[in-house]
């Protein structure tokens, strides 16, 4: 399996600071991440992916990123795409204005991968992130977050994966990937998702419950320190990790061993890298991955 992750700029990650959006309590405002522990870091996700047969691709970072003001967001390289399994990628559109450049500039990368490029389409209001959508091609179903993607967007996206089944899931964190994960087996089928409830709208966490008994799939709760947190209290975003088949690459562990032990006994394999630096900014291992279904 092919997993997209970007190099870094030339220029120090936010060497001026990291610029926060009010609605993501992770990201540190003004901290100027530590530049050599930011790299190990890096290399350690990369050879974790690698000794687990993952074959990673890294796409070179935009010149004409290095000094915008927002430009190092770019890293998040999860938000910029997402692909089908017949060699087609769609770019996604940000409700975050300032982000909007990355999708351009990385479609000559995915063009050069033989990927047919093809655009959300420029309307009012339909926004679209990568960070807001789990895609599960067996089942031939797609979850979305409506926080920073619109119904129309989040719509626009399944009729590009000519996906059955749509599920929309209401949270109050900005991307569905700091509440939510799926989980994979060995065969690629979805056996579970984790969630933070309390960040879940009652009528989602309905809707999953309804999804999960009549599917036969586990859900697994756990608490806001595992997910986003809050602006007082940050969370881990151990929910925000690299689910491919039999296996969860996160940035740290879940801090209920019940969940582990029961991942477990699934033959679930979890693997820990921690991403410190890339967390002041706001994200973490699923946004700095991208799966290339090639």
């Amino acid at each position: 399996m092919k997993i997209a992750i970007s190099k870094l700029p030339n220029n120090p990650w936010w060497g001026t600071g990291v610029i926060s959006y009010k609605d993501n309590p992770v990201m540190r405002d003004r901290v100027i991440p530590d530049q050599d522990l930011l790299i190990r870091e890096r290399l350690n996700l990369i050879n974790t992916m690698k000794n687990n047969k993952l074959d990673v691709v890294e796409f070179s970072f935009p010149k004409e990123l290095e000094n915008n003001k927002y430009g190092h967001d770019y890293v998040f390289i999860r938000d910029t795409f997402i692909s089908d399994l017949n060699g087609n990628a769609l770019l996604l559109k940000f409700s975050q204005k300032n982000r909007n450049a990355e999708s351009q500039m990385i479609s000559g990368y995915l063009e050069k991968l033989d990927f047919n490029i093809k655009e959300l389409p420029n309307k009012k209001n339909m926004f679209a992130e990568g960070g807001e959508f789990y895609y599960c091609p067996k089942e031939n179903l797609l979850f979305s977050g409506v926080t920073r993607n619109s119904i129309s967007g989040a719509e626009e996206v399944a009729s590009f994966l000519k996906v059955n089944e749509l599920i929309i899931v209401e949270t109050k964190a900005f991307h569905l990937d700091t509440v939510f994960t799926t989980v994979f087996d060995h065969d690629g089928s979805l056996c579970a998702v984790i969630v933070c409830k309390k960040l879940i709208s009652k009528n989602s966490m309905e809707r999953l419950d309804e999804f999960a008994n009549s599917t036969n799939i586990k859900i697994f709760n756990i608490p806001a320190h595992d997910a986003i947190g809050s602006s007082k209290n940050i969370g881990s975003l151990a929910v925000n990790n690299l689910s491919v088949p039999g296996l969860l690459i996160s940035s740290s562990r879940f801090s209920d061993s019940s969940v582990i032990e029961e991942l477990n006994s699934m033959n679930i394999k979890m693997e820990v890298s921690p991403v410190s630096q890339f967390q002041l900014s706001g994200g973490s291992i699923h946004c700095l991955t991208n799966e290339l279904w090639l």
